[in-house]
């Protein structure tokens, strides 16, 4: 009987589907604490990430900071910031490579065409698995990117290198990369302890 409670209790704690897609929840203040907080709106709807399954042992960081100095792997200064909503099936990143100066604290940074020392925007969502008919199937994947056109902004509020938190205000616009249908990301927010791993 023990058994059979404990296979019930590590199946509520580690299966259950959460349903919470976050479009109806609060964005997060700005703060500069590290408190690992996220959000913006795309296309007018809110976005936080969030987990598919709550306390899945497959654990898949849903947001995730890193800034870092490397020449072998990045060619100078790296910075990414990546939130995922595995409810949604969306996720957005910002990203630096190959950046030739360290990024300081009060400075904004144009969000533009994905190049070396620049920083771009990305989105990505999925769409429902198409039925092929004959037992296979497959899902649409709708990639949006910043360009030289369409662009958008990052600013640094905070940037403690000691405590590894990085902190600040975005926005951008950004097109698919196939069909050039336009997504606007506005009202992000971000503070998180940023690691140096990769």
């Amino acid at each position: 009987m023990k058994k059979i409670f404990l296979l019930l209790f590590v199946f509520a704690l580690f299966g259950c589907e959460n349903t919470d897609d976050g479009t109806t929840t609060a964005l997060p203040e700005l703060t500069t604490e590290g408190k690992n907080t996220y959000g913006c709106t795309v296309d007018g709807v809110n976005f936080l990430p969030k987990d598919r399954v709550i306390g899945s042992p497959y654990y898949t960081p849903i947001l995730l900071g890193r800034y870092v100095y490397d020449l072998y792997y990045f060619d100078g200064y790296h910075f990414m910031l990546y939130a995922n909503n595995e409810v949604l099936k969306k996720f957005i990143s910002i990203e630096l490579s190959g950046g030739e100066s360290p990024l300081v604290e009060g400075a904004t940074y144009p969000i533009t065409v994905h190049q070396a020392n620049s920083m771009h925007g990305f989105y990505e969502h999925w769409g429902e698995t198409v039925d092929n008919g004959d037992g296979t199937g497959f899902t649409p994947v709708y990639e949006y990117t910043t360009n030289d056109v369409y662009t958008g902004e990052l600013e640094i509020v905070k940037l403690d290198t000691v405590n590894k938190i990085i902190s600040g205000r975005f926005w951008f616009d950004c097109v698919e990369i196939h069909s050039g249908e336009l997504v606007r990301i506005r009202d992000g927010r971000f503070d998180v302890q940023y690691t140096i791993d990769f």
